[in-house]
């Protein structure tokens, strides 16, 4: 499984360790990563992970999109990059989940709530344990692959 992540937070604190941790974990698993981050730092201890792909460090949503090779599931871990999950499903058809930090209902953003609506999976924030995020990702993959069989 190809499994593409972006996160567009600001600052490398305790979530951007979780995060790495994360990144590391699916990797021994054998998963194959591709990431995009906006903070330099993470974007360079990212780059520290053996096998992992990088890329360009970004600043926008739209950016990521553009710049997110062909993914079997898109993981989207803020709220900044929910766009960019929303125009992968919506143009490429790819499914995505999203770590879900606040409630749909609390969240006014339109463009983030349509993103919530058509996520294929959410991930708890904190959520730490590699095969609970890979039994995600395969959920959705087989989701849109379900959806597909069956036009």
């Amino acid at each position: 499984m190809y499994v593409g992540h972006i996160n567009l937070a600001e600052s490398f604190n305790g979530a951007g360790e979780h995060f790495v941790g994360l990144i590391e974990a699916l990797q021994q698993r054998g998963v194959e990563q591709y990431v995009l981050v906006r903070n330099v730092a993470l974007a360079k201890r990212l780059d520290l992970i053996e096998n992992l792909t990088v890329g360009p460090v970004v600043r926008s949503a739209v950016t990521a999109f553009c710049l997110m090779p062909r993914v079997d599931v898109l993981h989207v871990h803020d709220r900044a990059s929910r766009a960019a999950g929303l125009l992968a499903t919506l143009t490429q058809s790819v499914p995505f989940v999203l770590t879900n930090d606040v409630s749909i209902d609390a969240d006014r953003n339109p463009i983030s709530q349509s993103a919530c609506r058509r996520a294929a999976g959410f991930i708890e924030p904190g959520e730490i344990d590699a095969a609970t995020h890979i039994v995600v990702y395969q959920r959705a993959a087989n989701a849109l692959k379900t959806s597909q069989a069956s036009r």
